[in-house]
């Protein structure tokens, strides 16, 4: 009798295949790179000798996007999908994980979203005696740790439910209000049902009430020892560490059906005025460290507060690659994409980073994996803490977990001593292991250094989306939101983890050039504004004065242009409609990117450079979770929110304004001389604008007309709309100071 053992491919959790119709683009990277080639040329060769400075100042703007479309096929070239198989783990197999949450602020992240979003993450399908929770808060409010505190004490009745019906999601906020579910009917059920949902309502209100007044009521302060940490007043800025174990695991507190419950601690870290508290990265290493004291588990989940769990099974997705039999031991992370909630038909805004997030991760995974997105990250504890990866060392996903009885109360005051503002003084957190200090986007700059030590990453996206967040539903959330990303993206590719550094290209641990080229992609967004200022000001401030930028329609080069602006921006939409996307979300990304292109972007390299100088610091801005009513029923309806009198909005309302003007007066100017004259090229020849020709204007009147046409809703928020979110009057009048200054010089100067 012959024993067939079974193969290693059987045994295998997650299997890989890469994208289809990869001939068809590699026909279209080498049309469209030819055709950058060819525009470069016919710059170089044909130089606008007596306009030196427009000549060069729109070569440079070509040049630049030539260089950027080149570096985001980084992520085209070989895009690659995972499948994961989590029916074929082994229950006694699966690691302990600790689930670290992140919250900075009671206003802008309100208390009801972090309870929630702790709620959903507790009732994983999970063995809860290998989950451990534990909750930064930043802030140091009572009102977060009483919102914590009473979802602790709900999740003994939710945390059985879900088990017991298998609901989907385990949001109790968001299963409640889904008007339909996946749940079981029946008589018992329901009874059940309604028992939870008015003990979930009961949490709520409580929650709610103490926001309102502000404080926690004294019958509540009774219930647990931690409040009396606010029995004076605790400044964000300034207090002692606060440490309190709120549920016990190892089976010390038991649910309402007596099963054993995951521990659950608060944190809220020593803040000093003295001390550098390094925002969000400090905070998960001040995380990172009570968690080895207490759990020690070889896996850590890190989750935003405001991005709940929508996938039960999530975790197990994710432990098919750190338990894989061949590739286990590469793996340092895996990334869970960022998905958005609340999000309109059309993306108004473009928040949903579709395009991020379900098309160019996929082509990371071929290049070492993608970068670390700062939430739904599951990082191997031992990559984070500064290991590197050793080809000839298969490191296995041990079990270092601490185990046994626990002394909670010294557990506490031990905690304590890794929380204070010294504690990092003269140790490696930051620069050599946990998260990396000294950018504002210190996700994807750990991860960068991950990826420089020689661990790889894997991108996990299962068909039911793992996390659901909260995106900003107005302008200028949005446009602070890219700043801080941009600026922070910006000063890692300035940093000696650069990843065009000599280390990165040729060093032990040197990256894939796919790699250097998807990092180097964003680490560059800042630079965007360079081609896209120059573009939205240069062409038509050069038109109003006559001067011609580009070839004429007759002239053969005139179709490089052309073929080069229309097929990327059908490439672009077929992209997002094979994604899923509509058309209008196409043109409203499109707008955006503009918008950012012209603001968030700008101000990056402004607070960049001006950081450099030693004259300010770019610091951590956290975008606000607060829904104002009305706002709401505008973004529904897909009107763009302006509302406040933002610097932001200056620079692209400045634009669209030069714009429209630039491209009336031509217009006007050669309908005018049209008509006197009943012959075009003799009154353009006639006329102020002193071109040689009228076909030589058509590219920049298409340009202007463009920026036009994706400016109407700025139009509309500055004349036409009389809500609440209309365009400040200040922002208006600002931007037509300079957009009349523009025109001057330019006619004082061209």
């Amino acid at each position: 009798m012959t024993v067939i053992s079974p193969s290693l491919d059987d045994e295998r959790l997650f299997t890989s295949r890469q994208a289809g119709g990869r001939f068809l683009y590699k026909i279209y990277f080498l049309v469209f790179l030819t055709g950058i080639v060819s525009l470069l040329y016919y710059r170089v060769t044909n130089i606008a000798y007596d306009h030196p400075v427009l000549w060069f100042l729109i070569t440079l703007a070509e040049f630049w996007f030539g260089v950027t479309w080149f570096l985001q096929q980084g992520f085209r070239w070989a895009p690659t999908y995972h499948v994961e198989y989590p029916e074929r783990l082994a229950e006694s197999n699966l690691p302990p994980i600790d689930v670290l949450v992140c919250t900075a602020d009671p206003d802008r992240e309100p208390p009801s979203i972090v309870a929630n979003t702790l709620l959903s993450l507790m009732s994983y399908d999970y063995d809860v005696n290998k989950l451990s929770y534990y909750i930064s808060d930043d802030g140091g409010s009572q009102l977060t740790f009483h919102a914590v505190y009473l979802a602790s004490i709900f999740a003994k009745s939710w945390l059985p439910f879900c088990k017991k019906y298998n609901v989907e999601p385990r949001s109790p906020k968001v299963y409640f209000s889904t008007s339909s579910t996946s749940s079981p009917s029946g008589q018992s059920f329901r009874q059940e049902y309604d028992k939870i949902k008015a003990k979930f309502e009961k949490m709520q209100e409580r929650i709610e009430k103490a926001g309102q007044i502000r404080n926690v009521p004294i019958e509540t302060r009774n219930e647990h020892k931690g409040f009396k940490e606010w029995d004076t007043k605790v400044d964000p800025r300034d207090h002692a560490s606060i440490i309190e174990v709120l549920l016990r695991g190892n089976g010390v507190d038991k649910d309402d059906e007596g099963n054993p419950m995951p521990s659950l601690v608060y944190v809220s870290r020593e803040k000093r005025p003295t001390s550098h508290h390094r925002f969000k990265a400090g905070a998960l290493n001040a995380l990172n460290r009570v968690s080895a004291l207490i759990s020690n588990a070889p896996l850590v989940i890190n989750v935003d507060c405001d991005m709940y769990s929508n996938n039960s099974q999530a975790l197990r997705h994710a432990v098919c690659y750190f338990l894989d039999p061949k590739e286990s031991h590469r793996i340092g992370y895996v990334q869970f994409p960022q998905s958005f909630g609340g999000i309109t038909d059309n993306d108004l805004y473009g928040n949903g980073v579709k395009r991020i997030y379900e098309i160019e991760f996929f082509g990371t995974n071929a290049h070492n994996g993608p970068m670390y997105a700062g939430t739904g990250t599951i990082h191997r504890r031992e990559s984070l803490n500064g290991r590197k990866y050793d080809p000839n060392v298969k490191i296995k996903l041990e079990d270092k977990s601490v185990r046994g009885s626990k002394n909670w109360v010294e557990l506490e005051v031990h905690a304590k001593l890794v929380t204070t503002c010294t504690y990092e003084e003269g140790k490696p957190w930051g620069s050599e292991m946990g998260l990396m200090y000294g950018s504002a986007v210190e996700d994807v700059y750990t991860g960068l250094v991950l990826h420089s030590r020689g661990w790889n990453s894997i991108f996990c996206s299962p068909e039911r989306k793992a996390f659901l967040g909260l995106a900003p539903v107005n302008t200028n959330d949005t446009l602070i939101q890219h700043k801080r990303w941009s600026t922070g993206l910006l000063e890692i590719f300035l940093s000696d983890y650069c990843p065009m550094s000599l280390a990165n290209l040729f060093g032990d641990g040197k990256l894939k050039l796919g790699q250097i080229m998807c990092y180097s992609f964003y680490n560059l967004w800042a630079l965007w504004c360079l081609p896209m200022l120059i573009y939205a000001v240069v062409p038509p401030l050069a038109m109003v004065n006559g001067i011609s930028l580009f070839p004429k329609v007759t002239n053969p080069w005139f179709r490089i242009f052309i073929f080069l602006g229309i097929s990327s921006h059908v490439f672009s939409l077929a992209e997002l409609m094979l994604a899923k996307g509509t058309f209008k979300m196409w043109w409203n990304e499109t707008r955006m990117w503009m918008l950012k292109g012209t603001s968030s972007y700008l101000f990056s390299v402004m607070v960049t450079i001006l950081k450099a100088l030693g004259i300010s610091e770019s610091g951590f801005e956290i975008t606000s979770k607060v829904i104002d009513e009305e706002a709401l029923k505008r973004y529904n309806k897909e009107m763009m929110e302006f509302a406040v009198a933002s610097p932001m909005f200056i620079p692209p309302t400045t634009l669209s304004l030069l714009n429209l003007y630039c491209l009336a007066r031509t217009v006007v100017a050669l309908v005018t001389a049209t008509v006197m004259s009943n012959n075009l090229e003799a009154a353009v020849l006639n006329t102020s604008l002193g071109v040689s020709h009228s076909l030589a204007l058509v590219l920049q009147i298409i340009i202007s007309g463009y920026i036009s046409i994706m400016s109407l809703p700025i139009y509309k928020a500055m004349f036409l709309r009389m809500d609440k979110g209309r365009m400040p009057t200040s922002v208006t009048v600002y931007s037509i100071g300079f957009c009349v200054t523009l025109v001057h010089l330019a006619s004082v100067f061209m």
